[in-house]
């Protein structure tokens, strides 16, 4: 019996557009009238995700934000880690030399980034609802949760290698998109605060279903029983996945709910 599932956003519950499914907050409260909880997971901050769910239903999700470097449940932050600052500056620095790189620095007082194009600020904007170009990344203040690099020069063959070499095991560094990488202080992944979220809730991995569509969702997908991806995701995730379920532009998430847990066909 399914007690808990947790969906990425890009890609995944959201459409191309941004947008939740039409039937999303139908689907939410029939889940709340089972008494099965919901957990967005996503690479983006707070700040970038709270607005698309209204005040009523904030309460009621718990918000794993930052790849898990920052939870949120009953509207009350339950767990933080950042980057130490060091390290922060050690990955700007890598990032200049590697070259083909844009940081985008999400920090808890907001996000950042160097001006750069208007096309590279329009594209920010998808993600994040607010976000602030600056003249030097060096005088962000702590903490730092996560640190996104646009990489055009393509992330699995250019910043990906060239960040492993440099941090090693020091950083978790995923390619979350086709021209994106997530990095978080070691230990930080959508899969550990899942895992602390089963626990906190007495929920068990048999009891949770897990929805993701790229790299930085491997671990959620792999601590939950019921692992579904899209119709549209990364073809290495569809593999490791149990369920596929039809693409983000057609609802696939709810849609997969309603089939496979409110008929439970398990």
């Amino acid at each position: 019996m399914i007690k808990l599932i947790a969906s990425d956003l890009d890609g995944t519950l959201l459409d191309d557009e941004k947008h939740l499914p039409s039937d999303f907050f139908e689907v939410f409260d029939e889940l709340e009238r089972r008494r099965i909880q919901f957990a967005v997971a996503s690479g983006r901050t707070y700040s970038a995700v709270g607005h698309l769910f209204p005040e009523e239903y904030r309460s009621k999700i718990t918000f794993i934000c930052d790849n898990g470097a920052c939870v949120i449940k009953n509207g009350k932050t339950l767990h933080t880690k950042a980057l130490d600052r060091e390290t922060y500056e050690e990955l700007l620095t890598a990032c200049a030399e590697i070259g083909g790189l844009k940081p985008i620095v999400c920090a808890e007082s907001g996000i950042f980034h160097l001006g750069y194009s208007e096309d590279f600020r329009a594209d920010v904007s998808r993600y994040y609802l607010h976000h602030s170009a600056v003249e030097n990344l060096y005088v962000v203040p702590d903490p730092i949760y996560k640190f996104t690099v646009r990489d055009d020069l393509g992330p699995m063959i250019n910043g990906k290698p060239a960040l492993d070499k440099i941090f090693g095991d020091r950083l978790n560094i995923q390619v979350s998109g086709d021209v994106w990488i997530d990095i978080m202080a070691s230990g930080v992944s959508k899969g550990e605060a899942l895992t602390a979220l089963q626990k906190s809730m007495g929920i068990t991995r048999a009891e949770t279903m897990a929805f993701g569509d790229y790299f930085n969702d491997v671990e959620m997908l792999q601590n939950a029983e019921f692992s579904v991806c899209p119709e549209n995701a990364h073809d290495e995730i569809k593999q490791m996945s149990k369920l596929i379920c039809v693409d983000c532009n057609h609802n696939g998430v709810t849609e997969c709910i309603k089939k496979v847990v409110f008929e439970e066909n398990l």
